[in-house]
């Protein structure tokens, strides 16, 4: 039986890059960093999330195409300013008739995370 997602494993263009948006900027923990790795990868935690990036250069078909990720946070409004804080380009929580609201950030690679706060 499915029991829930365990990891998002995503390959990136730039692992230095990649880091510095989920550390610097979405907040996450680095659990640890091997740039000698074949490929070279990290390792992040947000919570229960675990994300492993691993750099492999970019294919004929744009990273992130049909791929969005909707990530539940305990406030969006104060994870929005939080993001803000550490110089996001984003746009304000918005309401969705579907009963969450949300913001929406890319990273490097185009990957599109929507942060919601359900109702």
């Amino acid at each position: 039986m499915i029991q829930g997602l365990d990891l998002l494993f995503l390959e990136v263009n730039s692992l230095e890059e990649s880091v510095a948006f989920y550390e610097g900027v979405l907040g996450m923990e680095v659990e640890s960093v091997n740039a000698n790795a074949e490929p070279p990868m990290a390792k992040l935690r947000a919570g229960g999330l675990k994300i492993t990036l691993a750099q492999h250069l970019e294919t004929m078909l744009r990273r992130g195409r049909g791929v969005h990720f909707f990530i539940g946070v305990s406030d969006v409004d104060r994870y929005y300013d939080e993001l803000i804080e550490r110089g996001a380009d984003i746009l304000p929580p918005v309401d969705e008739g579907w009963g969450g609201r949300f913001i929406t950030l890319e990273d490097p690679d185009k990957y599109r995370f929507f942060f919601v706060t359900w109702k």
